[in-house]
This record gives structure tokens, C-alpha cells and sequence, in this order.
């Protein structure tokens, strides 16, 4: 197998500059904005085990909302005329990009929503306001993401990643409350 040589490298990144000052921009905002947003938050009061599912439910309406506005876009009814033969492959772009923007969002909410259900359980009272911070960043990046790809694909990174990075850092937290609480043994 042949290795890479800078020239490859350098072309590689010649042709994803863009894409990557999206990655760049995304990454930075997404900590710029989880950070924030930890830091002003309030304490969310303590609550029992039930209490705290229930309330990670409520949360989980947002994203499902969200989901069913990008279903909406998605009408035939609203595209052209040839469009409502979904055989016809008559889509305009507007509605190809808001069909790719759904897919994506069912496929992130398919990790995000079984993680923010689980997280409820297992954080510790003082990290409760995780949720609310989590399901209101994941949700801002699923519309920057939206927003993004209907400018130029390269432009759907920012919102990209602040799902899937808020997506990252939850199951994280996840796995080390788990192997914390592995760890501490029975008792």
C-alpha cells in the first residue's frame, strides 16, 4: 500500500479548505457555546429517579419537534408540480436538501434521544442542567445545520458538529458515570 506524500496531503486539504473552516468554525462555537452556557445555567432542583425520566421526556419533545417541522418541509405538496410523482426524480433542490437535512436529524436523534433518557438516571444532582443545555445546543445545531446546507453544502458543518459533538460528550459522560460507578464495586 502506497503512503502519502505531502503533495497528496496538501491537495487533500486544498480541496476540503472549506469544509474544514466549517469544521474549524463549528468545533469553536460548539465550546465557545456549551461553555457558556454551563457557566450561566442555574441548578436544576433535585429530583427522584421518575421525576428525573419524565423530565428528560420533556426535553425529548424539542428534537421530535424539530424532526416534524423538517417532515413538513419536506411536502411534495409544497415542491414543483412534477415533484409529487416521488418516481419522476422531479425534486427541486430546495426539497433534496431539506429531504438530507431530515435523514440526518432521524439518524443523530437515534444516539441523541436514548443518551439524554439514560444520562437522566445517572447524573449526579448538581449535573442536572446538563439536559436542558444538551437538548437546547443539540436542537440550535440541528437548525444551523438546516440553515447551513441551504447556503452551500460546505456550511452545514458548524451544525454538524454541535450535534454530534454534544451527542460525543453525553454518551462520554455516560460511559464514565458507568465505569465509575463500576469501579467504586457493589455497596
Amino acid at each position: 500500500m502506497p503512503s502519502a506524500t505531502p503533495r497528496d496531503f496538501s491537495t487533500w486539504i486544498r480541496a476540503r479548505r472549506q469544509t474544514l473552516r466549517g469544521i474549524a468554525i463549528g468545533t469553536t462555537t460548539w465550546a465557545s457555546a456549551f461553555g457558556a452556557a454551563w457557566s450561566l445555567w442555574p441548578p436544576l432542583p433535585a429530583m427522584p429517579s421518575g421525576g428525573r425520566v419524565a423530565y428528560a421526556l420533556q426535553l425529548a419533545a424539542v428534537p421530535a419537534v424539530l424532526t416534524l417541522l423538517m417532515v413538513c418541509a419536506c411536502f411534495r405538496l409544497f415542491d414543483t408540480a412534477q415533484a409529487e410523482d416521488p418516481l419522476a426524480g422531479s425534486e427541486s433542490q430546495r426539497f433534496r436538501v431539506n429531504q438530507r437535512v431530515l435523514t440526518n436529524t432521524v439518524e443523530q436523534a437515534a444516539a441523541f434521544v436514548p443518551i439524554i433518557l439514560a444520562l437522566a438516571t445517572r447524573l449526579p444532582p448538581a449535573q442536572l442542567k446538563l439536559l436542558p443545555i444538551a437538548v437546547l445546543i443539540w436542537s440550535s445545531g440541528r437548525l444551523l445545520f438546516w440553515g447551513g446546507y441551504h447556503l452551500a453544502p460546505h456550511w452545514r458543518a458548524p451544525g454538524f458538529d454541535w450535534t454530534f459533538y454534544t451527542t460525543a460528550l453525553l454518551a462520554a459522560w455516560y460511559v464514565a458515570i458507568e465505569v465509575s460507578v463500576v469501579a467504586a464495586g457493589p455497596g
